[in-house]
């Protein structure tokens, strides 16, 4: 429930304070007052977009102030939004809106800075608007099924059909492409199978590329290795005054000497020692001259291969590690491509049964909304009987256009398409509502819908001129079902009706004055006489008269003794199951 609104440097409002209660709050005031300034506040409370076109002429900045008693919300799932946005919970709620000239606006919640999405979402579980432009909206056929499935509780149903719809569809989606991939498989399975073929019969290796450089180097100084380490060998052992021999004589030399002078034997022993590996290196060279020999089969083979690996590299532009990988690649591709047959046909068991689902919950949801429609046309012509549009007939339709494959379309909200029609007068036959001429009517219709489909919802509903187009006698069956909705939800309304305001628990009258040359806007509880006094002026125009006070004071006699003949509207099984 609003207890409270303070509103400052807003348009032409100074500074306000709005204490409000529970039951039927009233605005009544001449046009241009400001009431519809109040509105605009408060659904800058609710989460509209702020713009620095709002704030009074000559200050920085405006500020917008509501207190809500949410002790009756915060089982509705107002505790949770608040807890994830990390905004401490309590029964009471405040909401500020800073709007500044710079462009830098805030919003706190308790306090706490949050954002507009979260303001948005705390507000859709506070109060509903119901205003003018509200009419529109009853008139646009898209907008029908929204009003049907919150009437009907059907939140869950709508959330499974969108998750079953949202399998199906991605499913769908993956067949498809899968499809389309297979149309184009067989040529590309062609180039690949060339291209693996091409590979495998390469039979690349790792390294194998430096290794046959350094071979078919070898193979093609065969004969100069062999030479040289022929002459190498016969240097140092088999030529007759060869290296080794003569250091065998300067052995000998050395140890025989060494006799005489120990000393020697160390460079005796030393020689000897390089004796050994010298002869160890002729017999190594003289084996290796023995085994080279040229080979052109070999060196062909091997500038062959060389070359075979340099066109595949050239040809696919990689390196030879890039090729052994780009082989292991197409065979998981060609893999894929030979599979997608067996995919596709995976896939299309699995959108079958998919679309099996959804199409159970679509039907589900079709027999829940017939039964939900059955019930809001009863409960709406029964409103609209009370309101004094007797023998109307109103229809919810529920139909389905037609899909591809010439059932019902499917979608993410399942099969239908809702639409309201209404008769108003005997004999007629149904129209769209948005064909109904008479402004009154369809502000009726409107009360009636919100009547019906706000028990339960929200603790707050306002009514901005909801009674446009109605007068005398109806006016005054307007004023007693707002009465009738009050004693279920707190109602805010703005009217300008007599009939009408005399049902208020609370009046309040608004105008504007002028104050050191700027206009300001007002807000008063009018109580007893001034009460009298607004709802005469009301009635009588300029002129308030004894005549005029006698009948707003049986004006406000007559709505005191007609309330209390009235009930509030019984809830509906599971009316509660809506927004919050």
């Amino acid at each position: 429930m609003l207890v409270e609104l303070n509103i400052k440097d807003f348009a032409i409002i100074d500074s306000l304070a709005i204490g409000f209660g529970p039951g039927l709050n009233i605005f009544t005031g001449e046009t241009g007052a400001g009431k519809s300034i109040i509105m605009d506040a408060l659904s800058l409370i609710l989460g509209d977009r702020a713009s620095n076109e709002i704030i009074r002429e000559g200050k920085d900045e405006a500020q917008v102030e509501a207190l809500f008693d949410v002790s009756a919300s915060r089982a509705k799932g107002l505790d949770s939004v608040l807890s994830e946005a990390g905004i401490n919970s309590s029964d009471e709620l405040v909401i500020k809106r800073v709007v500044q000239r710079a462009g830098r606006n805030r919003i706190y919640i308790n306090g706490a800075l949050a954002t507009l999405v979260t303001l948005t979402e705390i507000g859709r579980r506070l109060i509903d608007i119901y205003g003018q432009s509200e009419h529109q909206s009853l008139t646009r056929p898209e907008e029908h099924m929204e009003l049907l499935d919150s009437f009907g509780s059907l939140g869950a149903m709508r959330s499974h059909m969108a998750n079953a719809y949202k399998e199906y569809a991605a499913a769908r989606k993956e067949l498809d492409s899968l499809l389309q991939d297979s149309k184009s498989a067989a040529d590309k399975r062609d180039l690949l199978a060339y291209q693996l073929k091409e590979l495998s019969d390469a039979a690349l290796k790792p390294g194998e590329e430096e290794a046959l450089k350094k071979d078919r180097e070898r193979l093609q100084n065969a004969g100069k290795l062999g030479a040289v380490t022929e002459d190498a060998e016969r240097a140092i052992y088999s030529d007759s005054g060869s290296i080794t021999e003569k250091l065998g004589s300067i052995s000998k030399a050395l140890k025989d000497l060494s006799a005489i002078d120990p000393v020697l034997a160390g460079a005796a022993k030393s020689i000897e020692e390089c004796l050994v590996s010298l002869e160890d290196t002729g017999a190594f060279l003289r084996d290796y001259s023995s085994s080279i020999e040229a080979d052109p089969e070999a060196l062909e083979a091997a500038s062959d291969r060389l070359d075979l690996i340099g066109r595949l590299k050239k040809k696919h532009g990689a390196t030879l590690e890039e090729l052994i990988a780009k082989k292991e690649a197409l065979e998981t591709e060609l893999r894929l491509l030979d599979n997608i047959e067996f995919r596709a046909a995976e896939v299309e068991a699995r959108v079958k049964s998919l679309k099996g689902k959804a199409e159970e919950a679509a039907v589900h949801l079709s027999e829940a909304r017939k039964t939900a429609a059955s019930e809001l046309e009863s409960l709406i012509e029964s409103e609209l009987t009370t309101l004094g549009m007797k023998g109307v007939v109103f229809e919810a339709t529920i139909d389905a256009d037609a899909g591809h494959d010439g059932g019902p379309r499917l979608t993410e909200k399942g099969f239908d398409r809702v639409s309201f029609f209404i008769a108003t007068n005997k004999g007629e036959g149904l129209k769209p509502l948005a064909r109904i001429a008479s402004g009154g009517e369809l502000s009726r219709i409107m009360l009636a819908m919100k009547s019906v489909m706000a028990t339960g919802k929200v603790s707050t509903l306002i009514f901005d001129e909801i009674d446009t187009g109605v007068s005398g006698s109806i006016a005054q069956v307007v004023g007693l079902k707002l009465k009738e909705v009050s004693k279920g939800s707190q109602v805010l309304c703005i009217t300008h009706l007599p009939q009408v305001a005399a049902f208020a628990d609370r009046h309040f009258v608004v105008s504007k004055k002028t104050a050191n040359g700027r206009t300001v806007t007002t807000v008063a509880e009018a109580a007893g006489d001034e009460r009298v006094n607004e709802i005469s002026g009301m009635l009588g125009g300029l002129k308030v008269t004894d005549t005029t006070r006698k009948h707003a004071a049986e004006l406000i006699e007559a709505a005191v003794g007609l309330s209390n003949k009235r009930k509030a509207p019984a809830k509906r099984p599971g009316a509660a199951e809506g927004k919050g």
